[in-house]
């Protein structure tokens, strides 16, 4: 069974108002609600400890999305159960991206969007990789310390800022 959070009156209004427009200010939503930007403030935390999440929404170019109906659910894309038990997975990545996590859910099904209309379509420009300097492109390799996160261009860079970064801590 879902767990289904219940708003209040005053949480669900703050979600619609946040829901037409994600960037009024507590002050501006405090004002239209008739509210102090401290409830406000409050609601809003509410909501997050409710599950409620507030996201950018654009397509990044040259990814794909991909619809799959499965059995499973993929903890790596967004999950939607069907009247029918299955579930409806959306995956987002390079094709070798999608292709791995499609095998793991063992869809035969899918649709393949390549841009989500009506969203700001963004492009990766001049990343550069923190060990050697060079321009990454394609998908930039993630090493995370900490609240910091490195780029690197390929494995060997990678490995050598990996080696680098432990000697510091």
């Amino acid at each position: 069974m879902t767990n289904v959070k219940e708003l209040s009156e005053i949480e669900y209004k703050v979600l619609q108002y946040l829901r037409s427009n994600s960037r009024l200010s507590s002050s501006r939503l405090a004002k239209e609600l008739g509210l102090s930007r401290a409830t406000v403030a409050k609601v809003i935390n509410s909501l997050r400890e409710k599950g409620v999440k507030f996201t950018v929404d654009y397509y990044e170019d040259g990814k794909i999305t991909v619809f799959a109906i499965s059995d499973t659910c993929a903890s790596e894309g967004e999950c939607y159960k069907l009247i029918d038990g299955r579930f409806m997975v959306t995956l987002s990545g390079n094709m070798e991206e999608v292709q791995n996590l499609l095998s793991k859910i063992k869809s035969e099904n899918y649709f393949i969007a390549v841009n989500k209309v009506g969203s700001a379509s963004v492009k990766q420009r001049g990343l550069k990789c923190d060990y050697c300097g060079g321009e990454i492109t394609g998908e930039p390799l993630l090493i995370k310390r900490g609240k910091r996160t490195y780029y690197a261009c390929c494995r060997t860079c990678r490995t050598h800022l990996e080696k680098r970064l432990g000697e510091k801590g």
